[in-house]
């Protein structure tokens, strides 16, 4: 190789079989409908206020309470007049690092 040509580069030995060998992307989802539907609630959780189990946003970072009777976390604040407001707080919770989204859009991801 001369200084002019430039060697790709893969980060995983999956990119490189699929690119250069012609392979087939590795497919991480169970076929296991039990052991799935096992994994996809320990993902979820459960709100801690109605302890129903979370949603999650397919394509996002999110998992939020979708109960329509959950009224979330009690927020108490003060008004103009210093009386006190008491409003609530919808609960969500966001996944942090971009391996938590992959395992998300992957055990949620329909055939």
């Amino acid at each position: 190789m001369n200084n002019t040509e430039k060697s790709k580069v893969y980060y995983s030995f999956e990119d490189f079989a699929v690119e250069e060998m012609g392979m087939k992307p590795l497919r991480r989802v169970t076929r296991d409908k039990q052991k799935l539907a096992s994994q996809r609630e320990k993902f979820l959780g459960t709100c801690p206020y109605c302890k129903e189990q979370l949603h999650y946003s397919y394509g996002t970072n999110i998992l939020s309470c979708n109960n329509p009777e959950c009224k979330g976390k009690k927020v108490t604040l003060k008004d103009s007049d210093g009386k006190d407001v008491v409003t609530y707080k919808p609960y969500y919770r966001i996944l942090l690092g971009e391996n938590s989204s992959t395992i998300g859009s992957t055990i949620f991801e329909e055939d």
